[in-house]
């Protein structure tokens, strides 16, 4: 159908259509719309990033697979060599991709890059490994991926590789490209071109009006036809709030260092390693009132890695606390995403002098400084859900009241 966009002899495949077809082709859970490192999660554990690009020579292709607008701004990157720019721009990739697979269960080994490659006489599928950046293993290449023997010197553009794949950093456009390479016998799909496609689609609408005045939605065996993205349906302080992981007073963001989700480094006992609450602030309670139980009624949470019927409540003076039952099972789930380095070990033993507490920057380098919880209406009991909301989510939320 690119007649309807393009007058190009390139066949063009929009990017969201090839997310949505590899969806519900797999019956792969849809995370394109959730701002994380993947776009479709494979039940259980395998992780999607679907890729559309046009590759009109050659076997290969350079493609956007992070950027870091907020970390220039905040000069992340001022003053740093190649060598060390390469370096701090490749840990903030594999943070932020950790922090997403801490999240949602995802195991990096089992995931892939799943590709559309568009082609003068059609389209190819590209699937190859979905790695992190070795950190240890960075060297200096030209544009076309040579090895050199020597970091050049500052220049607006900087190549490097892992040793596993070609990467690219635009320092003007502070955004990281990865490079795909084709395989030399990949699967040939064919696009033919509809120049009649106006024609075509007066042609389908008049059958279907002649054949029902209803527009249906989904099919016969269940499946979706129309793409209703759910959370645009939802209705703010209604069936979500939006919680920040960091104290609301003051003029600046900061993690208090002995209470919200660093409750594990507070004084008075000996702690278990991952004690949390999420913080909810008054003004949550004020606008949204009803939107959780009273104080100390239990209720299920459900989480994106799978776990589900968490005992929670809400608790402590003035309702200011979400916590589940124990108290470390959501810390252990929060911590992972926030501090992606933490093992499953850590969560087993009990505080030390030399856990350092969660910052606000952590939250930056994920780029998740909120958590967003959805009420689960309809059954006898209580749920709720809950989901990392991106930097300034809160905020964005007390501004529709």
């Amino acid at each position: 159908m690119s007649r309807l966009y393009s007058d190009n002899s390139i066949a063009y495949v929009d990017s969201r259509f090839v997310e949505r077809l590899f969806i519900r082709s797999t019956g792969a859970k849809d995370l394109s719309r959730m701002d994380k490192s993947f776009d479709a999660l494979v039940h259980p554990d395998v992780g999607v990033g679907v890729k559309t690009f046009l590759l009109t020579s050659g076997s290969a292709k350079r493609e956007k697979v992070a950027e870091f607008p907020k970390y220039a701004r905040e000069g992340e990157f001022l003053n740093l060599s190649p060598s060390q720019l390469a370096t701090k721009v490749s840990e903030f990739r594999n943070k932020r991709v950790l922090s997403d697979a801490h999240e949602l269960a995802i195991t990096i080994p089992n995931s892939i890059y799943h590709c559309l490659v568009r082609t003068p006489k059609g389209a190819v599928l590209h699937e190859e490994p979905y790695e992190l950046i070795d950190l240890g293993s960075l060297e200096p290449t030209d544009k076309t991926g040579k090895t050199l023997e020597k970091w050049p010197s500052k220049s607006p553009g900087l190549y490097f590789t892992d040793g596993k794949s070609n990467y690219s950093y635009s320092i003007s456009k502070n955004v990281l490209f990865k490079e795909f390479r084709i395989s030399s016998k990949p699967h040939f799909v064919e696009l033919p071109i509809l120049d009649d496609v106006f024609e075509n689609i007066l042609t389908w609408f008049d059958v279907a009006k002649s054949q029902t005045k209803e527009i249906a939605v989904s099919s016969d065996d269940g499946k979706e036809l129309l793409a209703i993205d759910e959370d645009q349906l939802l209705k703010p302080g209604l069936d979500y709030v939006v919680l920040p992981l960091y104290s609301t007073r003051g003029e600046s963001k900061n993690v208090p260092e002995k209470s919200g989700i660093n409750q594990w480094n507070a004084g008075g006992r000996r702690r278990k390693f991952g004690e949390t609450y999420i913080p909810i602030p008054t003004e949550i309670h004020q606008i949204c009132p009803g939107f959780f139980p009273a104080r100390d009624v239990k209720f299920d949470v459900q989480l994106p890695n799978g776990a589900t019927g968490v005992p929670s409540k809400v608790c402590q003076d003035g309702s200011k606390a979400l916590m589940s039952d124990p108290n470390t099972t959501l810390g252990h789930w929060i911590m992972k995403v926030l501090r992606p380095s933490l093992s499953d070990a850590d969560f087993q033993r009990f505080t030390t002098p030399k856990d350092k507490p969660i910052t606000y920057t952590d939250l930056v380098v994920v780029e998740k400084d909120s958590i967003k919880v959805k009420k689960l209406h309809g059954g006898k009991k209580i749920t709720y859900s809950l989901e990392f909301a991106p930097l300034d989510s809160y905020e964005a939320f007390i501004a529709e009241f």
